[in-house]
C-alpha cells in the first residue's frame, strides 16, 4: 500500500501543472505532424518498404508521439541525482521503503499523468489529422496494453540506471545524453526498427530500447508478433535485477555531498 500511495500523491503533484502542458502537447502533436509530412513526402510514388506504406507511417508516428510520454520522456535519473548532490538521498535511504521501489513510485505518478494528460491528447490531435487505427482483433488492444506497461518499465529501470550512477559520478548530464541518444536512435522513435539496414536493424530489435518504444507501437498496428513481448520480460528481468545489485552496492558507496 505504502508504494501506492506514493504513486497516488505523485499523481496529483502533477495535476497542478495541467494547464502549463497544454502547450507541450501542441508542440508535440505538431513535431509528429512534421514526422508524418516527411514520410508522405519519402514514399510518395515509391514502393513501400514492408508493410509500412505511407498510411501506416502516419498511424506508426501518431501512435510514436503518444508512447513517448508514458515510455521515453521520463524524468532524467528519475531524479536520483538530485538527492544525491542535496543529501536528501540519506533520509530516503533511512526509510522504511526499498529505496528502488520508492524511486520507481514516484516516477509511475508521474507516468500516470502523462497518460491521461498528455498521451491521450496528442493521441486524440493525431488521430483527427491521419485517422484512427482499429486492430483487426480485439485481443491486439490486450496484448499492446501489456507490451506498452512492460515498455514503461522499462524505460524505468533504464532512467534508474542512469540516475543511480550519481553514487559513483556526481554529475550523471553526460550518461542522460547518451541514452536519450540510443533510446530515440535504436528505439524506432521516427525510423521503425524493422526498417534500419543490416546488422544494424538485426542488433537493434534485440536491445530494449526498441522494447521501450517500438514494441508496443507495432505489437499495436499487427506489424510484430505478440511473441515480442516475451523479449521485453526478458528486458525487464535483466534490468530488474542488474538495478537491485546496483542499488544494494549504491548504499554502500554512498558519500553525503551536501544537506
Amino acid at each position: 500500500m505504502v508504494y501506492w500511495r506514493i504513486i497516488c500523491k505523485s499523481y496529483r503533484r502533477n495535476l497542478q501543472y495541467r494547464l502549463s502542458h497544454f502547450v507541450n502537447n501542441l508542440a508535440s502533436s505538431i513535431f509528429g505532424l512534421v514526422f508524418i509530412a516527411i514520410w508522405e513526402g519519402v514514399l510518395k510514388g515509391k514502393q513501400a518498404p514492408g508493410p509500412y506504406d505511407a498510411q501506416t507511417m502516419a498511424h506508426y508516428i501518431a501512435a510514436v508521439q503518444s508512447v513517448l510520454w508514458i515510455t521515453a520522456f521520463l524524468s532524467p535519473g528519475l531524479n536520483v541525482q538530485v538527492g544525491v548532490r542535496s543529501g536528501a538521498v540519506s533520509l530516503d535511504l533511512l526509510k522504511p521503503v526499498h529505496y528502488l521501489w520508492y524511486v520507481l513510485s514516484q516516477e509511475a505518478g508521474r507516468i500516470a499523468y502523462n497518460a491521461c494528460y498528455r498521451s491521450v491528447p496528442v493521441a486524440l490531435i493525431l488521430g483527427l489529422a491521419v485517422g484512427f487505427f482499429h486492430p483487426a482483433s480485439l485481443l491486439t488492444y490486450g496484448w499492446a496494453a501489456l507490451s506498452l506497461l512492460l515498455g514503461a518499465y522499462i524505460g524505468l529501470l533504464l532512467f534508474y540506471h542512469a540516475g543511480i550512477s550519481s553514487f559513483w559520478t556526481t554529475e550523471i548530464r553526460w550518461v542522460h545524453y547518451i541514452l536519450i541518444t540510443l533510446l530515440f536512435g535504436l528505439g524506432g522513435q521516427m525510423i521503425p526498427v524493422d526498417l534500419m539496414p543490416g546488422v544494424m536493424g538485426m542488433i537493434a530489435s534485440c536491445l530494449p530500447f526498441a522494447a521501450v518504444i517500438s514494441r508496443p507501437v507495432t505489437i499495436y498496428l499487427e506489424l510484430a508478433p505478440t511473441s515480442e513481448i516475451w523479449t521485453q520480460a526478458a528486458w525487464a528481468l535483466a534490468l530488474t535485477g542488474s538495478a537491485l545489485f546496483l542499488t544494494r552496492c549504491a548504499r554502500r558507496k554512498l558519500e553525503i555531498q551536501g544537506g
